[in-house]
């Protein structure tokens, strides 16, 4: 009986944390290991800005990233833009997307695991985590 209560409790602590971290969270972790590794996380960088660049130019325009509702895209392109042009190159798109995962994975373990992006999801101001992450 303690084993099956044990086991019962296991699972429903696990399933309390994929709910949790569900906001994207199992959309980004492809081998549902329970945790995003950089590989993960740059691959859906790549997808988000191919899906973005509307007319397959490798550059995002305002009106592309205006496409996005979620996104607001002068912010996003300060974010990324440094030289002020507003557009984005994929390069810089993908640096950004790098320095972002870098950012969230707190502990330096080369992964984003539940807790991590529990804590980033709801502190993170920047539009980027949204536009990465979708």
């Amino acid at each position: 009986m303690k084993k099956i209560l044990l086991a019962v409790s296991t699972l429903l602590i696990s399933a309390s944390f994929a709910f949790a971290a569900d906001d994207g969270f199992s959309k980004l972790d492809k081998n549902k290991d329970g945790k995003i590794s950089k590989q993960e996380y740059m691959d859906a960088a790549t997808k988000t800005f191919d899906k973005l660049d509307k007319n397959n130019d490798g550059i995002l325009t305002k009106e592309e990233i205006t496409s996005n509702s979620k996104i607001d895209a002068e912010k996003f392109i300060k974010m990324i833009d440094p030289n002020g042009e507003g557009k984005i190159v994929k390069k810089m798109y993908l640096q950004a997307a790098e320095k972002q995962f870098k950012s969230l994975d707190k502990n330096q373990d080369g992964f984003i695991d539940v807790k991590e992006w529990k804590i980033a999801k709801p502190s993170q101001k920047k539009p980027g985590l949204v536009i990465f992450t979708f």
